[in-house]
């Protein structure tokens, strides 16, 4: 007997999809993404998102060129609701505590900021690899990115959780 692990195929890469960006919002691909400190932990490469729901779930960042000394050769997923994009258009400044970083998004332009990230946890991120995503796989990404949270959710809610919350990656307000 097999055990092999099941694979979600209800996730799909958004380019080469046929699916589109909604009209007003900007394609992200190869922004760069930043941490708390300013340093670049990689670029957006792509978006996973669920086909049935229309839903944007994960980025898939590409960690090349990083500057947390990261292995580089490598692609992982970090959940939409944990990261804030800033654009050219969202000029207005972040609420900040100054003691909480020295990094401010707002002055940068076309960037994905990950504050509560570390390079610690983005190392320990499993690797991602197109059409091989398990619902194992994600619940060890939120276990990295939440080590507090051990309780096991329902399918359905799975995505309800903050860090899937598509309203803090477009309005930070």
């Amino acid at each position: 007997m097999s055990t092999q692990e099941k694979v979600a195929t209800r996730l799909e890469e958004l380019h080469g999809s046929g699916y589109e960006i909604i009209d007003g919002q900007p394609d992200i691909t190869g922004w760069a993404i930043k941490t708390r400190s300013g340093k670049k932990a990689g670029e957006v490469d792509d978006l996973l998102f669920d086909a049935d729901s229309g839903k944007v779930r994960y980025i898939i960042a590409d960690l090349n060129k990083n500057e947390l000394d990261l292995d580089d050769d490598r692609k992982v997923l970090i959940p939409i609701g944990i990261a804030e994009l800033y654009t050219k258009a969202s000029r207005h400044r972040r609420r900040m505590d100054p003691a909480f970083t020295s990094y401010d998004p707002s002055g940068d332009t076309n960037v994905v900021y990950i504050p509560s990230i570390s390079a610690r946890q983005l190392d320990s991120l499993p690797l991602y690899e197109k059409g091989r995503l398990s619902r194992h796989t994600e619940i060890a990404i939120r276990k990295i990115l939440e080590p507090v949270d051990r309780r096991e959710r329902e399918e359905d809610e799975f995505y309800r959780h903050e860090h899937f919350n598509e309203d803090r990656f477009y309005d930070r307000d």
